[in-house]
């Protein structure tokens, strides 16, 4: 009967040959196990867990049944204090050191220890009030387990079913923690027991024996036939499932494999649209910004386009104004600078004056004759130009007196000086304005270039997006 099925199918089928009446597990951890269907027609059933968090998380899985209890204790082969090793593997903190478990688990480490309360077996159904014989099936799920048995002071022979977990292929030497198959062997088999089967877990050096009080006695030649039959049954719809599950497995590797290869494209691809949606908001904002920078920018282009052709009219005007001025100007110092050599020769014939007389009137007659013609080219000139000329006529009504005149020809010439200065400086400052209106146009036309440069760009990468749009 050995290595039929897993303990918890010989469980179940042992159930209906040695019921239930109560069901003591220790080690019991946070109760996921309890939720199998072997334990679904217990009538009573009491929990044991030394961790504090796991009994909690165990207490929460009893409550919703009837006659089903948690406790938190520390059980051992006596009654009064033991020390608890906290492990590297919670599943392995219990009553024995790290480096007794070394050879199951080489990494092994004690993050701490500490010296508890500690029950046997025996006292722990004293202090719960509860009969030892309401028990009579056992399971024991941790190290070492010979030590917690030795706690029922040999009364073993209320139990008819007990599991245990042990270190199996000479994981631990054997005689020296209680946790080996051996040791079980040599507590349990002299009282009766017989193991039934052996399962291994995921370590191949533990594994969970059960034993089970001279059951063979206990049963008819004719159930002995049915459960035979029945493990046999049993035996092929394993081997089916177990075929079954091979290839459900080999065919789930390779979902898992395609849903791997399919969850990375997908995140590859949800990085590829969210990079574009980015992009595309990106895009969406430039156009925004450029839109309402060109519309700005169009306004300000038709109000300085106003302002250009205003200034260049202005311009113009004055250009040719200035010309004309110029022109005048140079004619005025032509004449002032003639009429200043006048005076020189006048002044330098002050003493010849009344000798010469016919000739200065015959020079006067020159003169007038002269400043004639400028009145005629300077009639449109400004009020400067009307003063200048009349400042002229003046002077040549006044030649005689040589001296007055040439102090207002040179007043006059420093008054037309300060206004060509003028002129010249407000001709700067139009051409400076009509400079940084040309800067701006330039640098409204590169920013269009650039928006109709990403436009066209977009359109060609991402025409998709142009069409929501």
């Amino acid at each position: 009967m050995e290595n039929a099925q897993t303990i918890a199918q010989w469980q179940e089928l042992l159930q209906n040959l040695a019921p239930v009446t109560g069901w003591l597990y220790i080690g019991a951890g946070r109760g996921d196990v309890l939720r199998e269907t072997r334990f679904a027609k217990v009538p009573r059933l009491l929990a044991v867990e030394a961790e504090q968090h796991s009994y909690q998380m165990l207490a929460h899985a009893t409550a919703p049944h009837r006659n089903w209890q948690a406790v938190h204790a520390l059980v051992n082969n006596t009654y009064g204090r033991a020390t608890w090793h906290q492990l590297s593997r919670e599943e392995e903190s219990g009553l024995l050191p790290a480096d007794a478990l070394s050879a199951l688990w080489p990494n092994l480490n004690e993050h701490k220890r500490a010296e508890h309360p500690a029950v046997s077996l025996s006292h722990l159904l004293e202090q719960t009030g509860e009969s030892q014989e309401h028990y009579n099936w056992l399971t024991i799920d941790c190290l070492p387990a010979v030590r917690l048995l030795q706690g029922l002071n040999g009364a073993l022979n209320t139990l008819d079913m007990i599991e245990l977990r042990v270190a199996i292929n000479n994981g631990i030497a054997s005689g020296q923690t209680g946790a080996t198959l051996e040791e079980c062997d040599e507590l349990l088999l002299p009282q009766g027991f017989t193991r039934l089967t052996l399962e291994e877990t995921n370590n191949p050096l533990l594994g969970r024996a059960l034993y089970g009080r001279a059951l063979e006695r206990q049963l008819t030649k004719r159930q002995l036939t049915e459960i035979w039959k029945l493990n046999a049954e049993l035996e092929s719809q394993n081997d089916a499932l177990t075929s079954q599950c091979n290839k459900l497995t080999a065919v789930n590797e390779t979902i898992q494999n395609e849903q791997e290869n399919l969850r990375c494209e997908l995140e590859n691809q949800k990085r590829r649209e969210l990079h574009t949606q980015e992009k595309l908001q990106q895009a969406r904002q430039d156009v925004i910004a450029l839109e309402s920078q060109n519309s700005e920018l169009t306004a300000q282009y038709s109000e300085l386009k106003a302002i250009n052709d205003a200034s260049q009219n202005e311009r113009d005007c004055m250009r040719n104004e200035l010309e004309n001025q110029k022109k005048q100007d140079l004619q005025t110092k032509e004449k002032l600078q003639q009429a200043r050599q006048d005076v020189i020769t006048l002044e330098s014939q002050k003493d010849e004056l009344t000798s010469q007389c016919s000739e200065q009137k015959a020079i006067n007659d020159a003169i007038q004759k002269e400043l004639e013609n400028t009145y005629n080219e300077l009639e449109n000139q400004k009020r400067q130009e009307v003063q200048t000329k009349e400042k002229l006529q003046q002077a040549q009504a006044e030649l005689k007196e040589q001296q007055r005149s040439a102090q207002l020809s040179t007043k006059l010439l420093a008054k037309v000086e300060a206004d060509a200065s003028d002129l010249r400086e407000r001709y700067a400052e139009k051409t400076k304005s009509e400079q940084e209106l040309k800067d701006l146009i330039k640098e409204l036309h590169a920013k269009l270039q650039a928006a109709s440069h990403f436009y066209h760009k977009l359109e060609q990468e991402h025409p998709e997006v142009l069409e929501k749009l």
